[in-house]
């Protein structure tokens, strides 16, 4: 299982020199996974009734993009221009699902998994200040081992918010204070990454954390004032690049409009089958800076430009779904007076809505951190159906009910404080 963990901790890295370092014909990274598959292979033999692999509807509908993604590839797909194949990425998504749903079948499992996506986008974020440091502090944009900036600040929307209810949740002190330590250097680091999209990901993220949190509102807004600072006097902030844009940054604007009417374009034109999976670079070109080819900077627009209309549903359907099981999980805990379940829950939703508002701005299909977040959704119907088959199984062995954590409740006894007092008395 600590495998597993350490694979969500080194997605939020994906040029580590380490882990991505070839090893036997594979990288790292490769090796750890093959070791998860096979562990979720031994769990699936071993366990009496089998996960409920198809029951939500985030990976019915990955299943669906991933035929449509296939289809468009084996037919139109060129990939040319592009560093990577993207079918083999759909693909390595695929036992992503499996060994998630195998693998993380408690909710003490869940929280630990959760705990290292929010220990590897701390280091993450570590590696993004020493870059911005090394540069002098000057106005480059850090997040090479991190990946692209942008990037970055796009993957760590979605565990700043859970930092943030770890931060609130009771239990272990240290936990609650290395999560605080978390969330200064992700916040810190977000800043330096200097992401535009990311900003209005983050305010998507808070507000909904505002609106919807409860007695964690207090905290999204400390978060939020905790924020401004660093947003105001940070040089390399996003909103000073809002603000006050240099000549890169009017650049940058122009290319991205040019490809979202690029993009436009192609849906127009093909609006069923699209133009074929990975083909967008090859045949998108910028008017601003000559023979320049490149993304769409916008996810959804990419999608359904390379698979169509039909492709761009499937990828929102597995977003509404992921939305779906955490708010699953999320009324489970209300129902049970469950803090960590309520928070898991809704921590799991500001997150993707805030992935899903900076997705806007930059092309961020292929995140692996997303995948994981939807890959742990899609484990709730699991965890809540073995979950009432522990409790029930222990309420029928004790014949007391049990609390979410499947201990025993000692119903109070009628009178009994009154006899406690009186047995002195009758002592005598």
């Amino acid at each position: 299982m600590i495998v597993f963990y350490i694979l969500v901790l080194v997605s939020a890295m994906p040029n580590h020199p380490l882990f991505e370092a070839p090893f036997a014909g594979l990288t790292v990274v490769k090796w750890l996974g093959i070791i998860c598959c096979g562990y979720a292979l031994f769990r699936l033999g071993s366990c009496r009734r089998p996960p409920a692999f198809l029951k939500g509807w985030e990976i019915r509908s990955f299943l669906v993009l991933l035929g449509l993604a296939t289809v468009s590839f084996c037919t139109f797909g060129k990939a040319d221009g592009l560093t990577f194949n993207p079918i083999f990425m759909y693909f390595n998504y695929l036992p992503l699902f499996f060994t998630a749903i195998c693998v993380v079948n408690t909710f003490k499992r869940l929280q630990n998994t959760l705990l290292a996506a929010i220990a590897g986008a701390s280091l993450a974020s570590l590696y993004v200040i020493r870059e911005f440091q090394a540069s002098g502090g000057t106005n480059l944009r850090p997040g090479y081992i991190a990946g692209d900036a942008n990037y970055f600040a796009t993957c760590t929307l979605l565990v700043i918010p859970m930092a943030v209810y770890f931060v609130k949740m009771k239990g272990s002190r240290l936990r609650r204070w290395l999560c605080v330590a978390a969330l200064v250097i992700m916040l810190v680091a977000f800043t330096l990454a200097s992401s535009r999209g990311g900003l209005v990901g983050l305010c998507v993220a808070v507000l909904y954390m505002i609106l919807c949190s409860g007695e964690s509102r207090r905290v999204a807004i400390v978060v939020t004032l905790l924020l401004v600072p660093l947003l105001v006097l940070s040089p390399a902030s996003p909103l000073q690049r809002m603000l006050h844009p240099n000549y890169g940054d009017y650049v940058g604007a122009q290319i991205r409009r040019e490809f979202w009417e690029v993009g436009l374009d192609m849906i127009h034109h093909n609006p069923l089958t699209g133009i074929g999976l990975g083909n967008f670079t090859a045949k998108s070109v910028s008017k601003e800076v000559q023979e320049f080819h490149g993304i769409a900077c916008n996810t959804f627009l990419e999608i359904a430009a390379e698979l169509g209309i039909p492709g761009l549903l499937a990828y929102c359907a597995v977003l509404v779904g992921a939305l779906s099981s955490a708010g699953k999980l999320r009324a489970e805990g209300k129902r049970r007076d469950d803090m960590f379940l309520q928070h898991a829950g809704q921590g799991m939703q500001a997150g993707l809505l805030g992935f899903s508002a900076a997705a806007v701005f930059v092309s961020a299909e292929y995140q692996k951190p997303f995948w994981i977040m939807v890959a742990l959704t899609a484990t709730v119907p699991t965890l809540l159906r073995n979950h009432r088959r522990q409790s029930n199984a222990t309420s029928r062995a004790t014949g007391l009910p049990s609390d979410v954590m499947g201990n025993n409740i000692q119903p109070p006894i009628a009178g009994a404080h009154y006899l406690s007092m009186q047995a002195p008395l009758n002592g005598a």
